[in-house]
């Protein structure tokens, strides 16, 4: 079905429903979302060390993380 101009971009009542939630969430509710968030972060981080460097053993990894984390800009 093609789209009309006027139409919204795919998502757009997805990430306003989002922005919502977020908005009406309580101060616990944000830090819990954060904590989750930075969870997925260094797991995705630790995957990824985990695929560029196998030999290295679980605490190279975790130092290498910290390192990471510690070392990122925002």
């Amino acid at each position: 079905m093609p789209e009309s101009p006027t139409s919204e971009p795919p998502g757009l009542a997805a990430e306003e429903r989002l922005r919502a939630l977020y908005r009406a969430a309580s101060p616990t509710e944000k830090l819990a979302v954060v904590a989750r968030l930075n969870g997925t972060l260094a797991a995705l981080k630790e995957a990824a060390l985990r695929a560029a460097h196998p030999a290295w053993s679980a605490e190279e990894r975790r130092a290498a993380l910290r390192r990471w984390w510690w070392s990122s800009r925002a």
